[in-house]
């Protein structure tokens, strides 16, 4: 299944490249939507699009929302092939982003750090979730949700990464991270990538880019 869905994350690379190299000002939600199922082609297809102050609420299908400048966008993408899932998440910038916005994108960038050091055979799902917590220092009541789950043949299954969650990792499993900052009727920002679990850590199936500079619009 790792191979399946390294083929997988092909799209959600494709997915990301689509946005960067085409959007202009003008577009809405469902014109970013419509351009990624345009340029990727998959057996199901789904995920959030939110952007402005939606981004702050976390989640929620494309609309008609036109993209302003000092604008978040959140794209959590979910592509199936045969069966198997991915789920990644990256967040755009429509400007320069503000120096909030920088503080609080590198902050998430630091919570997923701290949770991959968590990444391993026998890792409790909610020893991943308090570190991921740790990582975010000052913006820790900003992050509401669940620190990651595991995915495969569906883009979300159990163990949940939740601080009451007593499951384990193990070998072989693909998992997700996906720290997040919310700012309600401001904005929004959240990064996730796809690991695979092994005996001593994890490798990491995605791995693009997620410096700031390669996700202002």
């Amino acid at each position: 299944m790792t191979e399946q869905i390294k083929k997988i994350l092909d799209l959600n690379r494709l997915a990301y490249d689509s946005v960067r190299q085409n959007f202009r000002i003008g577009m809405t939600e469902k014109d970013i939507k419509n351009l990624i199922a345009a340029n990727c082609k998959c057996d199901e297809f789904a995920g959030d699009f939110v952007a402005g102050i939606r981004s702050g609420a976390i989640e929620g299908d494309a609309t008609d929302y036109v993209l302003k400048k000092g604008d978040c966008l959140i794209l959590d993408l979910q592509f199936c092939l045969d069966g198997i899932w991915t789920d990644t998440t990256r967040t755009f910038f429509i400007g320069e982003p503000s120096q909030e916005q920088l503080l609080a994108y590198n902050a998430v960038l630091q919570a997923k750090s701290e949770a991959e050091k968590t990444l391993k055979n026998g890792t409790s799902a909610f020893d991943i979730h308090g570190a991921m917590v740790s990582g975010f220092g000052e913006y820790q009541r900003y992050f509401p949700h669940h620190a990651g789950h595991r995915f495969g043949e569906q883009p979300f299954m159990q163990p949940q990464f939740l601080p009451e969650n007593t499951n384990v990792l193990e070998t072989g499993m693909t998992v997700t991270l996906e720290p997040g900052i919310y700012f309600e009727n401001n904005f929004g920002i959240r990064v996730e990538d796809n690991y695979l679990i092994t005996e001593n850590g994890f490798l990491n199936l995605f791995n693009y880019t997620t410096k700031i500079e390669d996700f202002v619009l």
